[in-house]
């Protein structure tokens, strides 16, 4: 079965000799007599870690996966660059202190380094 769409709570799977994916010796009318094809819908509800949304392998899937590669770089510098992976202050309130300084360096980090490149390539 081949994704199609997400709709109302459901994932919705299609045939994939009607949509030209596979060639069946017997066609689609062994599976579903329509020119629809054979349809399956799974509920997101049912199994959160089975059945995902968006879909695992569709566009948007892509795009958050993507997104969350990105969020895995900054935690890899905050914790590898800036020590976060050896804390030395105790209590909650000194901890969440410390990640968020570490955070704002690594946020001024980025601009400075934005703002070189782009009197750089002025300058060129």
């Amino acid at each position: 079965m081949v994704y199609w769409e997400h709709g109302k709570g459901y994932n919705k799977f299609r045939c994939p000799h009607i949509l030209g994916k596979v060639d069946c010796p017997n066609g689609s009318i062994w599976c579903s007599s329509s020119n629809y094809g054979a349809v399956v819908k799974t509920r997101v509800k049912a199994d959160l870690r089975f059945v995902s949304t968006p879909h695992r392998g569709s566009k948007n899937w892509h795009k958050l996966y993507n997104k969350r590669t990105s969020v895995e770089r900054s935690f890899s510098k905050l914790k590898e660059l800036l020590n976060l992976e050896n804390i030395t202050v105790m209590g909650i309130e000194k901890v969440k202190t410390h990640v968020l300084l570490n955070c704002i360096v690594l946020i001024a980090v980025k601009i400075a380094s934005f703002k070189s490149s782009l009197i750089q390539n002025k300058a060129a």
